[in-house]
């Protein structure tokens, strides 16, 4: 009889464990629904893409050139991924990242974006297809 009271006991702590259990996972499904993780290159993409984006004149002239348009541009900041290999992220006095990404037309491109503050500011544009740069930007 003593054994049986043990494992009532036993049963009771299972469900007291097992209804707070529960009500933990409704919980934080409820507090982070919708929220994914995300990487700290998707996080830095989506601030690089929010700010206000303004161009640098070799960086309009290397637009210009190669035949990327804006539109494209602020895409690739939405749609493609930092490579921090190519990246100066503790440069002065604005950190550079290497975004890569593809245009509408098939263009494969990388743009060097300057994080300064609250703007984002394109440095140059450059076409990873084209092995010889024929641009005449200075």
């Amino acid at each position: 009889m003593a054994i049986q009271g043990k494992n009532s006991d036993l049963f009771r702590r299972l469900r007291f464990y097992g209804f707070g259990f529960l009500l933990g996972i409704l919980a934080v499904s409820l507090i982070y629904k919708g929220k994914g993780c995300q990487m700290p290159g998707s996080v830095k993409l989506d601030e690089l893409s929010y700010q206000k984006l303004e161009l640098t004149q070799h960086g309009e002239c290397r637009m210009n050139c190669r035949g990327i348009s804006l539109e494209e541009i602020k895409d690739v900041l939405k749609t493609g991924k930092i490579n921090y290999d190519k990246s100066e992220v503790r440069a002065e006095p604005c950190g550079k990242y290497a975004v890569e990404g593809n245009t509408k037309d098939g263009q494969n491109i990388r743009i060097i974006i300057a994080d300064c503050d609250t703007i984002s500011k394109l440095v140059t544009a450059i076409d990873l297809k084209l092995e010889n740069d024929t641009c005449d930007c200075k």
